[in-house]
């Protein structure tokens, strides 16, 4: 069998059976010949074509961007998006702009194909940053978002952690962004002045939405679902930003705290917010254990000092993770950890789509839920202690210097690109 179908096939089967799923499910993906993650979670790809599958009415998909390899997992999720729509199901499929440039292929594909729209949306002439969510909404009755992007890569080759819920509740509430966005590219679409600044009519009204949902899990057991969103000055509620969810579960912190990052910052694209790290090292202040992992993607980057500056506090741990190479060849833009959740006292769990640098809380698209449940935080606790304690990870101190990983289009020397 050839390798890339005998992994597509372990992708499948660690999805365990589908009807045994319960109503909120952490899904992960763990990067092929590597330790990490928690093998009890089913796999992005499987979960991503069952939801799809079972689309009746509508099947609305926010992204940052789609990309897709020959013979790679995505393939089957653009597959399934394709008889969904000729099943008779509205598809409405929205990317940013920028990002649909680079990726233009597999988009245009899909909008060819009768019963799919495909917009595109800048974030930068309303908010000033981009289109980073990553969510779809599946007959206005369940969700799914993460740090999954719908790329082949993130399927995997990139250690990925997102959240399926099923609740209409919660659908309804993540589906006012979808629309505010549907509009926005629309009237982008429609309306540009002779510098490309956005001209666009008023968001569509708001619903009903949802500050906390309780689902019952199963048999004596409730998760508690709040969903947020990003950016401030571009969501039907501010009440539910993001950022500020996340502070109070920090503050809510009695003994831990564990996050696992992209990147990590209080500056950057001309944003400035110190309010998480101050929360963090207040967590740490009342004796709070604080650990944090960060891809190593950030070794050279000047953002690590505000990284090593927070780790040089009593009481706040960093490292950063290492997901090795593979063994098929050089994978770019690969091989990271890129996870974005946080786990509160082995109770909260916060999982969403935002690396945490100022830009991505006030001027990008993102989504999350906090999730209050103890089976699910400490399901998201096992992913962290294996990033934790991985092979090759490296304590971050103030001061000290990281040798840099490749991760751009270029191999490193004597490397060679997967494909070519």
């Amino acid at each position: 069998m050839p390798l890339r179908r005998l992994l597509a096939l372990t992708l499948a089967l660690q999805a365990g059976p589908a009807l045994a799923a319960p109503p909120v499910q952490l899904v992960e993906t763990r990067p092929v010949e590597s330790a990490l993650g928690n093998s009890a979670l089913p796999a992005a790809q499987p979960v991503w074509i069952e939801m799809i599958g079972a689309a009746r009415k509508s099947l609305d998909i926010e992204q940052f961007y789609l990309s897709t390899w020959p013979g790679e997992p995505m393939e089957g999720v653009i597959d399934a998006i394709g008889a969904a729509a000729k099943r008779g199901v509205r598809v409405r499929l929205l990317l940013d702009q920028r990002m649909r440039r680079t990726y233009p292929q597999p988009a245009e594909s899909l909008g060819a194909v009768p019963g799919i729209e495909v917009r595109s949306i800048s974030l930068g002439p309303i908010a000033g940053g981009i289109q980073h969510a990553k969510f779809f909404i599946v007959d206005g009755q369940e969700i799914f978002l993460g740090s999954q992007n719908f790329d082949w890569r993130a399927l995997e080759h990139i250690h990925e952690l997102g959240v399926r819920v099923r609740d209409a509740s919660v659908a309804q509430t993540l589906g006012e962004a979808f629309e505010w966005d549907w509009a926005a590219a629309r009237d982008q679409a429609a309306g540009r002045d002779s510098t490309g600044a956005r001209v666009r009519s008023s968001p569509p009204k708001a619903g009903r939405r949802a500050a906390m949902v309780r689902i019952a899990q199963a048999a004596g057991d409730t998760v508690e679902v709040w969903p947020s969103y990003t950016p401030k000055s571009f969501i039907p509620d501010t009440a539910l930003w993001d950022r500020d969810a996340i502070v109070r579960a920090l503050d809510a912190a009695r003994r831990e705290v564990v996050v696992q990052l992209l990147t990590y910052s209080i500056g950057g694209h001309g944003d400035r917010d110190s309010t998480i790290d101050a929360a963090l090292r207040r967590a740490a202040g009342r004796g709070v254990r604080v650990r944090l992992v960060v891809s190593d993607w950030e070794a050279d980057n000047p953002r690590i000092n505000d990284l090593q500056s927070l780790a040089g506090t009593p009481g706040v741990e960093a490292r950063l993770s290492t997901v090795p190479e593979w063994s098929g060849g050089y994978i770019p833009f690969a091989r990271v950890e890129h996870c974005k959740y946080m786990v509160v006292d082995s109770l909260w769990t916060w999982v969403g789509t935002d690396n945490w640098e100022p830009g991505y809380f006030h001027g990008t698209r993102n989504v999350a839920v906090t999730l209050r449940n103890r089976a699910i935080a400490l399901e998201a606790r096992k992913i962290f202690e294996a990033s934790w304690n991985a092979t090759g990870n490296r304590v971050v101190k103030p001061g000290e210097k990281y040798e840099r990983k490749a991760h751009g289009a270029t191999p490193p020397a004597g490397k060679t690109a997967y494909g070519k």
